[in-house]
């Protein structure tokens, strides 16, 4: 019988254990800090989108140097000089919230965040390397499940955090969530090495370098068809996500909440996107079905109004907005949570696990966390105070958006019957 520590050696245990803390610091950071900005210095929503547009910036250089980091340190020692840098950046924006000054609290969460950026793709990378690649969708379907349940976690506590602890503790948490995933990681180097140094005789070599993921059986149409689709829904979602994310702590109903209970109200598409995960990573017909991810871009804007709607709403009273809240945010979650997944799953099958795949799905992540405050901001300084030109100028793009899904995955299909059958292949 195996014993614990060769189970760790040749598992993603400790590779799950720092995601799910850089989740949980990824969240506080972005979703979260709007939260804290609004509470602690009365910031509005064209203060909100203009810190969220230049996080979104530097999270897109970030992800877009992974690949150099990874070819000129390797993965792991990459990760391991990220999460050393960015407790520091932490330490001095809760120094910097601390004395009262906002925007250095801002621009220093900003560089923090441009760093998130760079370890999210090694991460990918080496989860998607760590085993047999016939369990890739297994794998990367437990990352899904990790990451959005310790973010939604995160959200949900962040305001009690907000609420009850001195402004520095905000910011402490997130140095020791930083300090705790490099823990992991290089608990995993020193594991691996003593599985490197004394190999045992049932063990499988060391995955770290890239395994060849298994694409599933999937014909070469759907696959093509199903990484376009999801490629170019990817920056939607993030628009959608961090033009509201913004949007939240101005809302009406959510205004009338204390942060404690405004943050887990707010938390609920989080949750819902987690459950998506749950679901697509035990069932396979999704990668049979590309086209779900054209239908999941509906969805998710029908989620991202309703819950503006609603949460904006004056005149049907707290529970009901908050409920009409509630459902919208379930639709939102869930769709977003099946574009993400069809956009990792399809991207790592086809690329065989890469890092240099993991920085482009970051990069447009990215795109979209750019995208989405920028129209967010001009719109603000249209029209100050007001989120109605925010959600038609989100309502714009993302309609585009799937304007473009749907003649590019007829176009890659064949047709639009092929692609509604599934782009001419079948998936196992």
């Amino acid at each position: 019988m195996d014993r614990p520590v060769d189970i760790l050696r040749r598992s993603p245990v400790l590779l799950y254990a720092a995601e799910a803390v850089n989740s949980a610091a990824g969240t506080l950071l972005t979703v979260g800090l709007l939260f804290y900005m609004t509470r602690r210095f009365d910031w509005g929503a064209r203060e909100n989108f203009t810190v969220a547009a230049c996080q979104g910036a530097l999270y897109v250089l970030g992800a877009l140097s992974a690949k150099r980091l990874s070819g000129r340190w390797k993965r792991i020692a990459a990760l391991q000089a990220l999460y050393a840098a960015m407790p520091a950046f932490a330490v001095a924006a809760g120094f910097f919230a601390t004395v009262g000054w906002a925007v250095p609290t801002a621009a220093v969460v900003a560089v923090e965040t441009g760093m998130m950026g760079a370890s999210w793709p090694l991460l990918e990378s080496l989860v998607s390397a760590a085993g047999d690649p016939d369990r890739l969708s297994k794998r990367l379907g437990w990352y899904n499940i990790v990451w959005a349940t310790t973010g939604a976690l995160a959200l949900a506590l962040s305001g009690s955090i907000i609420q009850h602890l001195p402004p520095w503790a905000f910011f402490g948490i997130v140095a020791a969530i930083h300090l705790s995933a490099g823990s992991a990681i290089t608990l995993r180097r020193i594991l691996r090495a003593g599985l490197v140094a004394q190999p045992a005789a049932s063990a499988r070599p060391p995955s770290d370098g890239g395994a060849a993921p298994s694409a599933g059986g999937s014909s070469e149409r759907t696959l093509k068809l199903a990484l376009w689709l999801s490629r170019i829904a990817l920056p939607s979602t993030y628009v959608i996500i961090f033009s509201l994310a913004p949007a939240l702590p101005t809302l009406h109903a959510v205004g009338q909440l204390p942060p404690a209970l405004a943050t887990v109200e707010c938390s609920i598409w989080f949750v819902a996107r987690a459950v998506a995960f749950v679901v697509l990573g035990s069932t396979s017909f999704w990668r049979r079905r590309p086209v779900l991810v054209l239908g999941a871009s509906v969805t998710m804007l029908a989620g991202f109004l309703g819950t503006l709607a609603a949460g904006s709403s004056e005149g049907a009273g707290l529970g009901a907005a908050l409920a009409g809240m509630a459902l919208a945010q379930l639709l939102l979650g869930l769709s977003l949570g099946a574009i993400y997944a069809c956009s990792l799953y399809f991207g790592m099958a086809v690329s065989k696990g890469s890092t240099e795949h993991g920085g482009y799905h970051e990069a447009l992540i990215g795109f979209g966390q750019v995208l989405g405050p920028v129209v967010g901001v001009i719109a603000q300084w249209a029209h100050p105070g007001a989120l109605w030109p925010v959600a038609a100028g989100i309502s714009a793009v993302v309609v585009a958006t799937i304007a473009v899904e749907a003649v590019a995955g007829a176009r890659i299909a064949g047709g639009v019957a092929a692609m509604v059958g599934g782009g001419g292949g079948a998936a196992t």
